[in-house]
């Protein structure tokens, strides 16, 4: 503020030298020693007044300081008298009636917390949410130590949150988390065959009531061991195969379970039979299956047999298995069809 009210008078002084030397050259007859200090009683003036507008303009306008004035100097050195009341009537004025520039936003780079291995408390989700932030980790993080830390952290999570995560991070750049995400299914892998091979020890010590429960965990054994990834091609289709046979023989004594017709649609669904895992999935609705479960994948078999008209309709009758991460960018899309 003070510099502002001095400059004022330092640019009125400035202009009254400038206004006199200017009278001084225009007189007839100048020497030419005095047409040369008029000169440079000229150029003081301009630097004066250089100075002087600086403090006058807005501290934005103003920097650099030397460009600034380097400018206003060289506009009114060629200029005399002119240029001065030209900047001070115009360009001042109209910077100072501006509103406030908007600073520039500065971006924060918080730090990421650690991940936990176990989780704090049981969410109302079922573990979606949790599976949903370890997989922007496996897929965004540039660390592999926070990769690792996150395939360290599906230990915490159930086996059908945790499984895709870790088939996602077999695909890692990274040797380290590649191995251990391999050796995480491997381990889930071992124990699925461990607890099967327990219930076929005791198979024989099933009460006749018993039968339909062992047929029924077989069945889910052997679907599980089969969606862990670690086998692929001819050794998954025959565990698909053995999950089907269980599934038949339990549904041959409780032909109205619907989770078992729900877990057959699933099996006819990765082998590609269309029409069967259709009337499975029908059948599970029929038994009691909630509508929203079967849904996504009554629209995944609606949309390989290029029925995209009922791929929207399924995945409305989804409802709140919407809000599933797999689900949100299918349902956003199908939306807007």
């Amino acid at each position: 503020m003070t510099w502002a009210w001095l400059a004022w008078p330092l640019c009125a002084l400035a202009l009254v030298l400038d206004a006199g030397i200017a009278s001084l050259m225009l007189a007839p007859g100048p020497s030419a020693p005095q047409l040369m200090a008029a000169l440079l009683a000229h150029a003081a003036a301009c630097l004066l007044f250089s100075m002087a507008l600086i403090r006058l303009l807005p501290a934005t306008f103003g920097k650099p300081a030397f460009a600034s004035g380097l400018f206003v100097f060289m506009t009114i050195i060629f200029i005399p008298v002119l240029g001065m009341v030209g900047l001070l009537v115009s360009i001042v004025p109209l910077l100072r009636r501006r509103g406030p520039v908007a600073r520039p936003v500065e971006w924060q780079h918080p730090q990421l917390p650690d991940l936990p291995s176990q989780p704090d408390a049981p969410r109302a989700s079922g573990g979606l949410l949790g599976s949903g932030d370890l997989a922007g980790t496996l897929q965004h993080a540039k660390d592999p130590r926070k990769r690792t830390e996150a395939l360290i952290a599906t230990l915490a999570l159930e086996d059908v949150h945790a499984v895709p995560l870790l088939r996602l991070a077999l695909k890692d750049p990274d040797d380290e988390v590649r191995l251990l995400a391999f050796s995480l299914l491997n381990r889930k892998e071992k124990a699925i065959e461990a607890r099967m091979r327990a219930r076929q020890a005791r198979a024989g010590e099933c009460e006749p009531d018993q039968v339909f429960l062992k047929h029924k965990a077989l069945a889910h054994d052997f679907w599980e061991l089969a969606q862990l990834g670690a086998s692929q091609g001819s050794t998954q289709t025959a565990l698909c195969g053995r999950a089907l046979e269980q599934v038949q023989a339990a549904l041959q004594l409780r032909p109205h379970d619907g989770g078992l017709h729900f877990l057959r649609g699933q099996i006819h669904l990765k082998a590609r039979q269309l029409d069967a895992a259709s009337d499975a999935l029908e059948a599970a609705c029929r038994c009691g299956v909630d509508m929203r479960q079967a849904a996504p994948l009554l629209a995944e078999i609606a949309f390989r047999k290029r029925r995209y008209a009922d791929v929207k309709h399924h995945l409305k009758r989804a409802g709140r298995r919407k809000a599933a991460p797999t689900l949100r960018s299918a349902s956003t899309y199908w939306d807007g069809v």
